[in-house]
């Protein structure tokens, strides 16, 4: 079972590896697709954490 430290750390890698294919690529609908799913990753790394603290609004 993987704890959320390691999902954590697997989603920042990954949008780590996105942005150096963003940066290495010249045609431009790639560089744009890997700077979105960059994007992704770090939105599941930090937002699910802000979640996690945040009071929940009901």
């Amino acid at each position: 079972m993987s704890s959320v430290n390691d999902d954590k750390e697997y989603y920042y890698k990954r949008a780590e590896s996105e942005l150096e294919m963003a940066q290495r690529t010249e045609v431009p609908e790639a560089v744009k697709a890997h700077y979105t799913l960059a994007g992704y990753y770090l939105d599941k790394v930090y937002n699910d954490e802000a979640n996690a603290t945040s009071p929940s609004v009901t």
